[in-house]
């Protein structure tokens, strides 16, 4: 099986904890990690889990299941898992929409991916205890900025301009 982890945002644009109540189903929804079906064929997603490192203070980072997932994902296509409940999809900002083929939410009103510690999304089949697909991302990823990528990490894009 070959889904790939192909790109990250851990660290919406805008406050974390606003003053007053939680984060906006709209900011939740701006946290999410995508993934490709490169298999050539269609791939049955029943049974695979998307995890991802928790840490507590004074103990080693432990796996968390994020997500389990079911039903085929055509060839080529991509499923971006957002971070909060299940929203219609005009709650969510037009920028977090854009490039996915499936939307789905973690079901949890909370933030999944770490900023502080970096992260490592990883695509699991727990009946076979298989890893399809892992990449890890720094500490401190910049605010609102999609990691693609490269190798097995999910990095900021290089800026053409920087390179003149």
């Amino acid at each position: 099986m070959k889904l790939t982890i192909i790109r990250i945002k851990p660290n919406p644009a805008g406050k974390d904890r606003p003053p007053h109540g939680g984060p906006s189903p709209a900011q939740l929804a701006a946290e999410w990690v995508d993934f490709r079906n490169d298999q050539g064929q269609d791939v049955s997603l029943n049974g695979v889990s998307l995890w991802h490192l928790t840490y507590a203070p004074g103990r080693a980072p432990e796996w968390a299941k994020v997500q389990t997932f079911s039903g085929t994902l055509p060839i080529g296509k991509i499923v971006r898992v957002h971070s909060g409940q299940k929203r219609e999809l005009s709650v969510i900002r037009p920028e977090d929409l854009v490039a996915a083929d499936y939307h789905v939410f973690t079901g949890e009103d909370e933030y999944v991916w770490n900023n502080r510690q970096g992260d490592s999304p990883l695509l699991f089949v727990e009946a076979t205890k298989t890893t399809i697909d892992r990449a890890s991302y720094d500490p401190n990823p910049p605010e609102g900025v999609v990691l693609v990528r490269t190798g097995d990490k999910l990095v900021a894009p290089v800026s053409r301009a920087a390179n003149w």
